[in-house]
């Protein structure tokens, strides 16, 4: 099953974060510091957690508001600090069915949540579980006809009615054992079996230079230092965890350490892209540990080391550089998981905080590489190299709104601009980089024409078209005012430049001298008006004028009828004359790219003409 939503109440920073929705790969939290990031991972983490060294309860004194518990004293145990909705697999309803029968389930949805001062995980199961179904299914199996006994509302009406059947044993005996069993709590458990494991991990639980290996294999994995919890992920991945260290056993002890350190070499220079010439070097050091009863015991401590080939010398891990040891921490307490079947939802507080934006990259890498097939991932982070440009549905902004406490939120583009300041500048980077490394450039207004761009672009592909040529990096400049300026600063450069232009009343003269400067040839100015054949016109009049009015309906910005309009001018200026100001242009748009429902399929044959003679235009400046 994968993780849909959580909703946390009355943690920490959160009073209330709102539900908020769960990519089904990576989800990233973006907010600044004391923001309440660290807070949404450790509640999610008490969920369903494992071992890592951080507390798995809710606890109130520690946990619960302070501003609130006096006030809430008598109700804290009653508290859901943390509700989540999980979307139930193939393999979870076959899991079901094949016990309880196909009507066992009444919903493809499971909502679990915990509470204050318990550790047990608590279920909604009026909203999944069918323990009727599953009755009739089981009255079925018994060889039994299960409209012999009437239409019951309950399994005690079910139950009643198998024990009148006096003449029938096997109704009978089915009727005492349902009377003993609780069928829902019978689905909950098989489905509680499958619940994903949350994996936790921050900057406490990077690897230390040495640690005691019989202190990991006789304590609880409960109990277990952050740090340690890591090491014996390390032993794990060799394959040795298990084993009794005695220094009789050294041939074998050191191929499975020299096994696990290679593997993990070749992991690191896949994705350590800094330094290639380090390696890992495991070894047992044999301490004396007398006791009155065995004055010649040894305990075998794990030593962790890197060798530099370059420099010809290796460093314990306090040697090595913050970054360096975070990463190497992380490669080896999520190795032992990167190909397991069995999903776990992972969690990484800040991950990469002391890495360079290179090997941020590199981290990201091997996020959506290695665990984003088999798992869940959510990270909390302000690093703008943290933030994929390209992918700023996974980002949810994580805010201390006053009294309101922290809030979590998927529309991330309203809220405060220090908490968007890294989606602001991974964007910057990221355009700065097309820039340098895009050798075809049409610059357009804003991200609403990127947009339309691209959706209409796969339309006409669909269609048996010409697409605009992927070759083309569309880059929203902001506003045409900046266009003369980005043309200006790339007139030196290789890059081959095009402008699409919007045409309002009077033009933009600024963008009209740069052909008459030399600064850019007057066929790479595409006015949109070439295509519509009008005075004027947006990139939306492209589009059938019924058609676009019917978006806008569907993205919440307003009902309007052509008969609403005065007919004349852009669509976007006679809409937001009957809307009596202006909207969000990126709205609709954004709505289209997102849940486009049937509109895609209602675009008129005009319309593709239109696109497929832009497409064109543009294509032939190649």
């Amino acid at each position: 099953m994968r993780l849909l939503s959580a909703h946390i109440t009355k943690f920490k920073s959160i009073t209330d974060s709102t539900e908020f929705a769960i990519n089904g790969d990576v989800t990233a939290l973006v907010g600044k510091n004391e923001s309440g990031k660290t807070a949404g991972l450790e509640a999610l983490y008490r969920l369903n957690p494992l071992p890592s060294g951080h507390p798995t309860d809710f606890d109130e004194l520690r946990d619960y508001p302070r501003r609130f518990r006096a006030r809430d004293k008598a109700t804290i145990s009653k508290a859901e600090p943390v509700k989540v909705t999980f979307q139930l697999e193939q393999a979870d309803i076959d899991a079901v069915t094949e016990q309880f029968g196909p009507d066992a389930l009444t919903s493809d949805k499971l909502y679990v949540k915990r509470k204050y001062n318990n550790n047990s995980t608590w279920y909604e199961d009026s909203r999944t579980t069918n323990g009727l179904g599953a009755a009739r299914h089981l009255v079925t199996k018994a060889g039994l006809d299960v409209s012999r006994y009437g239409v019951p509302t309950t399994v005690a009406q079910l139950v009643a009615a198998l024990r009148a059947d006096e003449g029938a044993e096997a109704a009978v005996q089915l009727a005492a054992e349902l009377d003993e069993r609780d069928l829902d709590a019978e689905i909950r458990n098989v489905l509680h079996r499958r619940l994903p494991k949350f994996q936790y991990f921050d900057e406490y639980n990077v690897l230390p230079g040495s640690v005691s290996i019989e202190r990991l294999q006789k304590v609880a994995e409960d109990e277990l230092d952050a740090e340690e919890r890591t090491a014996l992920s390390l032993l794990r991945l060799a394959g040795v965890e298990s084993d009794e260290f005695t220094e009789d056993s050294y041939e074998s002890r050191k191929a499975a350490l020299e096994a696990a350190a290679n593997e993990l070499t070749d992991q690191l220079f896949e994705y350590w892209t800094q330094n290639p010439d380090l390696s890992v070097e495991l070894d047992i050091e044999f301490k004396p540990k007398p006791t009155p009863q065995a004055p010649q015991y040894t305990e075998p401590w794990l030593h962790i080391r890197i060798k530099n080939g370059k420099h010809r010398v290796t460093l314990g891990m306090a040697g090595r550089s913050k970054g360096f040891i975070w990463f190497f921490s992380f490669l080896a307490a999520f190795s032992e998981y990167t190909g397991n079947p069995e999903r776990r939802i992972i969690l990484l507080d800040e991950p990469g905080l002391n890495l360079h934006a290179k090997a941020q990259a590199d981290l990201l890498r091997y996020i959506d590489e290695q665990l984003a097939p088999h798992h869940q991932v959510i990270y909390s982070t302000h690093s703008l190299f943290m933030i994929q440009p390209t992918k700023l549905e996974r980002c949810r902004t994580v805010e201390d709104i006053n009294n309101d406490g922290t809030k979590i939120s998927q529309d991330i583009w309203k809220a405060r601009p220090e908490t968007v300041f890294p989606l602001l500048g991974a964007l910057g980077v990221d355009m700065t980089q097309t820039l340098v490394i895009g050798p075809h450039q049409l610059l357009v207004e804003g991200p609403s024409d990127v947009v339309y761009l691209t959706v209409m672009s796969d339309v006409i592909r669909r269609a048996g078209g010409t697409p605009l040529d992927p070759r083309w990096t569309i880059t929203p400049v902001g506003g045409l005012d900046k266009v003369p300026a980005f043309v200006s600063l790339l007139g030196g450069s290789d890059l081959d430049v095009a402008v699409l232009m919007d045409v309002a009343a009077g033009g933009n003269q600024r963008i009209a001298q740069l052909a008459s400067r030399g600064l850019l040839d007057d066929r790479r100015l595409i006015y949109l008006t070439e295509i519509t054949g009008t005075g004027e016109a947006d990139i939306e009049d492209l589009f059938d004028v019924g058609w676009y009015l019917k978006l806008l309906g569907a993205a919440k910005v307003g009902k309007f009828t052509k008969s609403m309009l005065n007919g004349g001018g852009r669509i976007i200026k006679q809409v937001e004359a009957a809307h009596g100001g202006r909207f969000d242009h990126y709205q609709p748009a954004n709505h289209l790219m997102r849940s486009p429902g049937t509109l895609l399929d209602s675009i008129d044959e005009s319309t593709r003409e239109r696109f497929q003679h832009l497409f064109n235009r543009i294509n032939g400046l190649l």
